[in-house]
């Protein structure tokens, strides 16, 4: 398989993971497997997260690079998306353009 190309787009990211998914076997699996895999990626994202900010961490347990759990979640989160067609940036800027139409308010406690 070809690898991603510098500066690809969220398509071509999306491309790459159905690729990807194919060439290691992972194409039929239900979206609801898949979800059950984002959940314990993003997991381990914020104990990855919690060892950077010096939270306490169990000796035995594992916990990676930030930036490689981070991937992880991402080629999760895109396999599910892909298994219902779903073009993210489109569904990007379509929610981005309904977020600016917003009033973003800081909570008074911060």
């Amino acid at each position: 398989m070809d690898p991603l190309r510098d500066h690809a787009s969220l398509r071509d990211i999306q491309d790459y993971v159905a690729k990807l998914e194919a060439e290691r076997g992972f194409e039929g699996r239900p979206a609801t497997a898949q979800c059950l895999k984002l959940v314990e990626e993003i997991g381990e994202v914020c104990r990855a997260v919690g060892k950077l900010e010096g939270q306490p961490e169990d000796p035995q347990g594992r916990v990676n690079d930030l930036g490689e759990e981070a991937v992880d979640s991402l080629l999760m989160l895109v396999a599910v998306v892909n298994r219902y067609d779903i073009d993210l940036e489109d569904a990007f800027r379509r929610k981005e353009d309904r977020n600016n139409t917003r009033v973003w308010r800081r909570p008074s406690h911060l």
